[in-house]
């Protein structure tokens, strides 16, 4: 074909018509914010501000931008950054019922994807009912003694690692110890990673959070195309290992027949989540009958019997193991950066431990006389949040203070951004434990979620964290290494954490 006097091969006018046309595809709701008035990134063609999501690092920079309330794009969709705290009370408590559940998480595989955190509606409403008691105060006080042993593990191998010139990477100690704790605590087994840093359950739950360019790639082509997803699913590729997913529910699974091949009398006696699970599973295919279950394992809506099938269970034990893992091994990394980087902060913190505990065993009880370490880990919270991100899906439309989302429309918090607002807290970077003397808005701090939906196992990872705390510090100091950095910088992932390793020198007490 002649243009302008060339000639313009057919295949060449052909490719140029296809990409005018994506292009098109790709961007033609790009002006939805602009419309409305709203702030926000320019989005790229197809992809939006999405390109994986290491996106929710870049809300810092967004919210200095752009402020409180600005848009972004999850592909072609919109969605909202929010940090407006009488917007976010709207959001997370006054109509929880229209954003009682989160964004969807589409490539997340069976039967991870039956953990309560990724459950909606009427299923997470009945699941979560099941093992809210699983962290009552009663249980909590039970699994004390457990949490206690792990303790004093944890305490004599960094006793062992006193005067190591290399320094101590903080996160294998840590990590292994709240392994340990999971395992006691949930599932009544001991692994014993503390003395095995390379423990199988460890080993595994690391390659969850290791960012591969699969990782990166799928939830774009699942944002892309969404008719992939099926065909990405289908082929056994997933933003998970399949490995490790096998390994969890083989684990998991044959935990459960042991329990249901338990005496009476030895089910009664366990404390732990796992027990307390088994004894809400549906126990035959008739009962899963009548009680109208689906293919994929989830009950029925209209459902209210409170039962979980088999692979319900192992649903939760997963996001136990993994999310249980994560969370509190990194808060006690953070926390031991902090009180190495804050020598006073740590001696005011022994100081308490020593005046309120003398040599008493911390337990769930006396703990709550240690105001000053509680303030230290809310502040190693505030400045390290672990989860760096919510979200809430609107199910319905709704307005609120003359901003309208659309039902499906997912609304982001940004966490981190939010918990170092100058706005909010006076010299926002700094590590200062004695502001969480004074009142706040609540909705100031929400490193573990806020309103129903908030996180269930908080309690525990509180009892857990401070009594690691009270022993390690009964017997060591912590103090930074020539290298340690002062200022952290992170991975570009969904979770928080550090390019490098956090070492530090592990020095004696006394």
């Amino acid at each position: 074909m002649e243009i302008m006097g060339l000639d313009v091969p057919m295949y060449v006018l052909l490719v140029l018509a296809v990409a005018v046309l994506i292009y098109i595809h790709g961007t033609w709701n790009f002006n939805y914010f602009k419309k409305q008035g709203i702030p926000g990134p320019t989005p790229y063609p197809l992809f939006g501000n999405s390109i994986s999501f290491s996106f929710f690092h870049k809300f810092k920079e967004w919210n200095r931008e752009y402020g409180n309330v600005y848009g972004i794009f999850m592909g072609r969709t919109p969605a909202y950054v929010i940090s407006d705290l009488d917007i976010l009370k709207e959001v997370l408590v006054k109509s929880f019922n229209t954003f009682r559940n989160r964004m969807k998480f589409s490539l997340v595989p069976f039967p991870f994807n039956l953990g309560v955190f990724f459950l909606d509606d009427e299923h997470w409403r009945r699941v979560r009912s099941i093992i809210t008691p699983s962290f009552s105060s009663g249980k909590l006080r039970k699994m004390g003694s457990a949490i206690n042993e792990c303790s004093k593990t944890l305490s004599a191998n960094l006793s062992k690692a006193i005067g190591k010139k290399e320094g101590v990477v903080m996160k294998d100690y840590f990590g292994a110890y709240t392994m340990d704790v999971i395992s006691r605590t949930a599932f009544g087994i001991k692994v014993d990673s503390q003395n095995d840093f390379n423990n199988v359950f460890v080993a595994n739950v690391k390659l969850i959070f290791i960012q591969t360019k699969q990782r990166r790639i799928l939830p774009m082509i699942a944002r892309f195309c969404p008719p992939l997803v099926w065909v990405i699913r289908k082929i056994g590729i997933g933003i998970f290992p399949n490995g490790v997913m096998s390994f969890f529910q083989t684990n998991i699974t044959e935990m459960i027949k042991q329990r249901q091949n338990d005496s009476k009398e030895n089910r009664e006696q366990r404390i732990d989540f796992l027990q307390l699970l088994v004894d809400a599973e549906i126990a035959d295919d008739a009962d899963k009958e009548e009680n109208g279950d689906t293919p994929n394992g989830q009950t029925s809506e209209t459902q209210t019997v409170r039962r979980l099938t088999t692979d319900e269970i192992v649903g939760q034990g997963i996001v136990f193991f993994i999310a249980g893992y994560e969370t509190t091994a990194s808060t006690l990394t953070f926390a031991s950066h902090s009180l190495a980087m804050n020598p006073d902060v740590q001696e005011k913190a022994y100081n308490e431990i020593k005046d309120m505990l003398g040599d008493e065993e911390p337990n769930y009880d006396n703990v709550g006389k240690l105001k000053y370490l509680d303030n230290v880990i809310i502040e190693t919270l505030r400045l390290y949040p672990p989860v760096i991100a919510l979200h809430r899906r609107a199910s319905e439309n709704i307005q609120i203070q003359g901003l309208t989302i659309y039902a499906g429309q997912t609304v982001f918090v940004p966490t981190i951004a939010l918990q170092r607002d100058p706005k909010l807290f006076k010299d926002p970077h700094s590590f200062k434990p004695e502001r969480h003397d004074e009142k706040s808005n609540p909705l100031s701090f929400l490193a573990f979620g806020y309103g129903p939906r908030n996180c269930i196992g908080m309690r525990l990872a509180m009892v857990e964290t401070k009594i690691a705390l009270v022993h390690v510090l009964r017997t060591v100091k912590f103090e930074r290494m020539p290298d340690t950095q002062e200022v952290l910088t992170f991975k570009m992932a969904n979770v928080l954490q550090t390019e490098k390793d956090i070492k530090l020198k592990v020095s004696p007490r006394c």
